[in-house]
Order: C-alpha cells, then structure tokens, then sequence
C-alpha cells in the first residue's frame, strides 16, 4: 500500500503542458499540445480536458472522445499512451476559427493545469493556408531502453503494442477466418491496378506511355536550389514530398515481389510494369547519390519541406511553393536511409540481371558504395535531416537497415562477408510489431531464415507470424472478420506487409512443422482477400477495384481541388485506381469511413502499397486471375493505354 502522500502512479501531478499556435491563417490555425510526464513517474494512458473557444477540425498523435458545447476531451492514440517520467508526448489539430487566448480550466489525468496562453503569430496569407496534415509515423518518445530486454525487441523497436514474454513453442494457433482458396477475386486485376497507383505517384517528366492520363509532369526544378537534378522519382502519399527513406523501402518490397514471384508477374502479363515502376525509384535514387573515386560523398533523401508542403491542397502540377533538397553525408550521416537506399538498389540488381544486365551492374555498383558509407559513418538520417522528423523519423535507429541492405547484398553477390555483416547487426525481433517502412528486422530474419541453417531466425521469425496468426486473444488484435489489426493510422498496411512476408516465409523457408507451413500461408491468403473485398462490410478497400471501394483517398491529385472543397462529400476528381487506403481505425470492422479528411484511415502511400502488390502477386501465382484487356483499361475513366501496352 503506498503511503499516504504518495501520488498513484497514474497521477498529473506536477505534468506539464504547453500549448502553441504553429501556422494560422484568416479562418483557423494549427496547434501543437505538448505533455510532459512528472519527473518521478510515468503515465500510463493519458486524457486532457480543456474549454477551448474555437472548434477542432483534425485532431492527430490523439482522439476525441468526448465533446460538451466547448469543452473537449481527448486521449491517447493507440501508440503514445506511455509517457516515461520527464518525457513528452506531442498531439496536434487544426483549430476552426481564432485560437484567442489559449485553452481554460485544463485538466490532465483529472489534475487541474493553469490555464494556456499562447499568442497567435500574423496570419498568412489566404493562399498559404490551410495547415499541413499531420504525418504517418506516431510522433511519440520512445519508451525506456530499460523496459523491455535485448534480443528480443531492442529500444529501437519499442513501438506501442508490449512484446510478450518468451515462451516455448506453442501450439498451431487458431486458425484466421477466411483462408481462400475458392475466392471469386480477380487477383490479376488487382496486381494490373496496384502499378497503375505507382504511375499517379509519379514525379517529374512523364514516360509517353503514362496510361494515368490526368497526371502531368512536375515539380520540374528539383534539385535546382543545390545544383543537382533531382527530378523524378515518386511522391510520398497524397502529398507532394519525396522522401527518399520510405521511397527506397517501397522499391526493396517491390522487387522482392518480383523475385519470389515472378512467374506470376509473367503469367499475368506485368513484369514489364513491376520492373518500370522498380526502375523509376531506382532511377531517382542513382541521381540522389553523389559518389567518386572516394566513395559515397553525399546522398539526397528528401525533397520538399514537409510542413510547407502540407500546407498546399491541389494538384502536383500546380505547385509553387520552394521544393528544398536535404542530404546525408559524411559529417551527416544517415546508415538508415543509405542502408535502405542500398538495399533497394541491391535488390532491384538481382531483379533486372537477366533483362538490363548493364543496368543491374550500375545498381550493384552503387549499392555496394552506399552500404560501405551507411557502415563507416553511422548516425540516424533523421538527426542529419531533421525536416524528416515530424514525418519519417528513424524510430528504430539503423542497425536493422544495416542487416537488411546486407543481407540483399549477398544475395546478390553471394559474398560471404555481407552474410556475416547482416547476421552481426540483427538484433531481434519484437513479435508485437512488424515489418514497416522504419523498422526492416522483420524481412531480415525472413532472409537470414533463408540463407542460413541458424535455427535462431525460424524461431525469431515463427515466434512473431504465432503471435500475429494468432486470432484466440493471446496475440495480435482480430476483427470479427478476420484483420490482423496493429495499429491505427494506416492499419492495413502492416496486415498487408505481414502476409506478404508469411507468404514468403511459408513458401521458402516452410515452417518447424507443415502444419505451419499450411497456416501461415492460409494466415497471409486470408489478409490479402480481407483488403480485396472479403470482409464483413463486403468492401475493397483498393480504391478503382471491387465492390464498394473507396472514392476519396486523402491524396491532393486524385482530389483535383483545393481547400476550398477538401471537405465536399462530392468523389475525388479522378479514381486513384490500385491505392490501398489506411483503412479500419480500430480493432472494428466497421470503423471505416470513405472521407478524404480523415487522413488516418484514407490516407495511400508508397510504402502502403509496396509488400501488398508481392502479396497480390502470391494470389496471383496461386489461384490465378485476369487482368483486364487493353480495352478494358482504355474505358477507365482518367486511364489512356497506348500501343505499347
């Protein structure tokens, strides 16, 4: 029993918050909440209540859960509940109207707090608002290195959801609801339309064969401000960004897809569109390094400010605002995104050996450079970029790029010594999480799986796909229906990356027992039938493609307009076919709704995207599918095929 005058280990006293306006504009404003934990204890869970004399309009890194007249109430997201003594957490919204003179009667936890002042800076212009959407990567600090042991889930990987005690092998998990073989999905479809999502993502000049008609070249001058060319390449989301971390990640899953299935890229007829939308990532990737006869000198990953960007609403091909480059280099050094950046060209080498030969030389080439500098000048990309961290910080450090980009380059070398460096930096595995554009330990157990007879990666990688497979209560969260639900901002793009993976591991490597084998495959077929229409709301959750799907992806292209319509309930402009949205916010299957505004469940990405088409690829190879005739594509509204095709 804790003494008397001892607070409970929950308690606000002595938390500290600030409040700050970032950007206004006439009509609204954005702001930023800062929490900080008493400096003796944590909080385990928090909720702010403050009357407020405006309205809030997007709320993200927390959740409304309660609204009176003026006074709201908002909690924790799913990711950032545990606050370490003297740590912050940062939430943020758009404000309707003034901010005024700041937030009243603020509560923490039930604790009162003084009052929030906070002065508004001059308005901007009418075109320079409204405010930038928030990013998705959670904005948390990661928790207490101490909390949980080494191998399995490191302080890098600490992400919400708790990994669970080491145990012993437990038995075949219950089975997931709706393994497919007898699905009526046009897997060939599918997979058609994911690279017609990777063409409206474009940047730069686009190809003749451009077959996303409503898409133009832009953002011509990249690279300008430091007298490099980095045009091309692809936009991040449905926003204008490049950034070259998660851009890189999205090629490595891309043409790992290939490489396990790339029978079914041929039987479908889309090898030749999976290698161009490998090689216009690629491409973008050999003009952001810059390298001599020393080596790696300097590599580009990112172009765009972020929070400028997301001030903008409208087509790519509208842009005026500056497009500033940021770079790694040797006094800024960045192992993560050059650890990832060579890991994508490595993989996409083994990818084009048999068709562009000269091509894959170049790209071995310089993902050999890349890795020895990712090596030698270690540091987090997004220490070196800080522009990145509000977007696409480097959460789980480098040592798993470092493994990763390794153990492609012996695959696609062969040489013993990246085998040996990729066994050296793994580091674990935390089953409560998985596979993501930051954190890459996951497919780097699947790989050492493969290539080693080491007993420890099946165990790693088995231990983790139990634990998500697992739909009894005892592992990750399952819907009704069948989703292996994470987390809450883009959720299916973590149930799509782990199918995509099981599959793999199912197919290569096989499993302790055929049992698991058998499962985790039927674990990986169920996911991927969920996001093509499978589910209890019977609705795909790819827009263009299925019944029901989306109409109005949070993605400024598609949209066509500006902030002046970002909230009409009208469909978006153009269909964005192939885009995988965010999709369910919660553990619900009905927690989904088709509206632009709400970037958490409608949001697209690259990285969305990337392990989902392999994984489309797998359903392909195995049950097959038809993609649609040229003509069929020509009658898609926005879709013009040429000759070519």
């Amino acid at each position: 029993m804790d003494p008397p005058n001892t607070p409970s280990p929950n308690s606000a006293d002595h938390a500290d918050i600030d409040f700050s306006v970032v950007n206004a504009w006439q009509d609204g404003f954005t702001a930023q909440l800062e929490l900080t934990a008493p400096s003796d204890r944590l909080l385990d869970g928090w909720t702010i209540t403050f009357e407020a004399p405006f309205e809030i309009g997007h709320i993200w890194n927390a959740e409304i859960v309660s609204r009176d007249g003026n006074i709201y109430t908002v909690s924790n997201a799913s990711w950032n509940g545990r606050v370490n003594a003297g740590e912050t957490v940062s939430l943020g919204f758009n404000g309707v109207g003034q901010a005024g003179d700041g937030l009243d009667n603020v509560q923490v936890n039930g604790t009162a707090i003084d009052s929030l002042t906070q002065d508004l800076p001059s308005p901007t212009p009418p075109s320079a608002s409204p405010s930038p959407q928030p990013s998705p990567a959670p904005t948390s600090p990661i928790p207490d290195p101490s909390a949980i042991p080494d191998p399995i889930a490191p302080p890098e990987m600490m992400d919400p959801i708790p990994t669970p005690s080491p145990s012993p092998p437990s038995p075949i998990p219950v089975p997931s609801p709706n393994p497919s073989n007898s699905s009526s999905i046009n897997y060939g479809e599918a997979l058609q339309k994911s690279f017609l999502f990777y063409e409206a993502q474009r940047s730069g000049v686009l190809l003749e064969d451009q077959r996303v008609a409503w898409r133009g070249d832009s953002a011509l001058t990249d690279g300008q401000d430091v007298g490099v060319d980095l045009t091309g390449g692809y936009y991040d989301a449905g926003d204008h960004v490049k950034f070259g971390f998660p851009m890189a990640a999205s090629m490595t899953l891309l043409s790992w897809g290939v490489l396990e299935y790339e029978d079914g890229y041929e039987q479908s007829g889309q090898l030749d569109e999976a290698l161009e939308a490998i090689k216009w990532g690629t491409d973008f990737l050999l003009k952001a390094h810059e390298s001599n006869a020393q080596g790696t000198q300097a590599f580009w990953g990112q172009v765009g400010d972020g929070n400028v960007d997301h001030a903008y609403w409208g087509p790519a091909e509208n842009m005026t605002m500056a497009r500033p480059a940021f770079k790694i280099d040797r006094q800024n050094p960045g192992s993560d995104l050059a650890g990832e950046s060579a890991a994508a060209l490595a993989a996409a080498s083994i990818a084009f050996r048999d068709s562009h030969p000269a091509y894959a030389d170049e790209l071995l080439s310089e993902a050999i450079q890349l890795y020895d500098f990712a090596d030698t000048y270690r540091g987090k990309y997004s220490d070196s970029i800080p522009n990145a961290q509000s977007f696409y910080n480097s959460w789980s450090g480098y040592s798993d790029e470092l493994s990763w980009g390794a153990a492609w380059l012996y695959k696609a070398t062969g040489d013993e010594t990246y085998l040996d460096q990729a066994k050296a930096n793994y580091q674990g595995i935390n089953p409560g999480w998985t596979h993501n554009w930051d954190d890459k330990s996951y497919g780097a157990a699947v790989i050492l799986a493969q290539e080693t007879d080491d007993s420890r990666y099946e165990q790693d990688v088995e231990r983790w796909l139990d634990h998500w497979s697992n739909n009894s209560g005892n592992g990750i969260q399952h819907t009704d229906g069948g989703l292996a639900w994470l987390s809450q901002w883009g959720s299916l793009r973590y149930s799509a990356n782990t199918a995509f993976l099981a599959g793999i591991y199912s197919d290569t490597v096989g499993g302790s027992t055929t049992a698991k084998r058998q499962h985790y495959s039927d674990f990986a077929e169920g996911q991927v039938d969920y996001l093509l229409g499978e589910n209890p709301r019977n609705a795909s959750y790819m827009v263009g493609f299925g019944d029901n799907s989306p109409q109005n992806p949070h993605h400024r292209s598609s949209h066509g307009g500006s902030w002046a319509t970002f909230r009409s309930p009208a469909p978006n402009d153009h269909i964005l076919y192939g885009a995988l949205v965010g999709g369910p916010g919660s553990a619900d299957d009905f927690d989904y709704v088709d509206d632009r505004t709400d970037f958490i469940r409608n949001e697209v990405a690259l990285d969305y995207n990337a392990a989902f088409t392999g994984a489309i690829a797998r359903m392909y190879d195995r049950f097959g599918g038809d993609p649609l005739s040229d003509a069929a594509l020509n009658a898609l509204p926005g879709i013009d095929v040429g000759s070519e095709f």
